[in-house]
């Protein structure tokens, strides 16, 4: 392979990977887009739960409906029900901070693409010096 084929070749080489790149880029910001989407409508419904919680936290209870063994049985349920809607506020505050989690790897992910393809391209300009010269000495 004489070294001007050998060029055009790497340069090919090189166009390819900044096309897959630039692949990987778009696709990843799809992903991103999805991901503050999700974010978004989670985000909307934690606050919506914790208003639900909050209501049901400061519910005010008429005690004298409720007496001895009843009472005791409605404050258990009523704790229990309390506890299990703590958790499930819980459970989605860390599914929310997950997403966040998630969109940041992607943003470095991108930023990393996009630092590969500046790279590439500072070689494919190398690249194209490197054949123009070759040319010349051919001609």
């Amino acid at each position: 392979m004489s070294s001007l084929s050998y060029l055009r070749w790497r340069k090919s080489s090189v166009q390819s990977q900044i096309q897959s790149n630039r692949s990987l880029i778009s696709s990843t910001e799809d992903k991103i887009a999805r991901l503050r989407q999700a974010l978004s409508e989670i985000s909307s419904s934690l606050s919506d739960l914790q208003s639900v919680k909050s209501s049901i936290n400061s519910l005010s209870i008429d005690l004298n409906s409720w007496r001895g063994n009843e009472e005791d049985k409605f404050e258990d349920k009523y704790d229990s029900y309390k506890d299990s809607v703590k958790t499930y506020v819980s459970k989605v505050e860390d599914a929310k901070e997950a997403i966040h989690d998630d969109i940041r790897r992607y943003e470095a992910e991108k930023a990393s693409y996009q630092s590969s393809i500046n790279s590439l391209q500072y070689s494919l300009n190398s690249l194209n010096w490197q054949i123009t010269q070759a040319q010349r000495e051919l001609s």
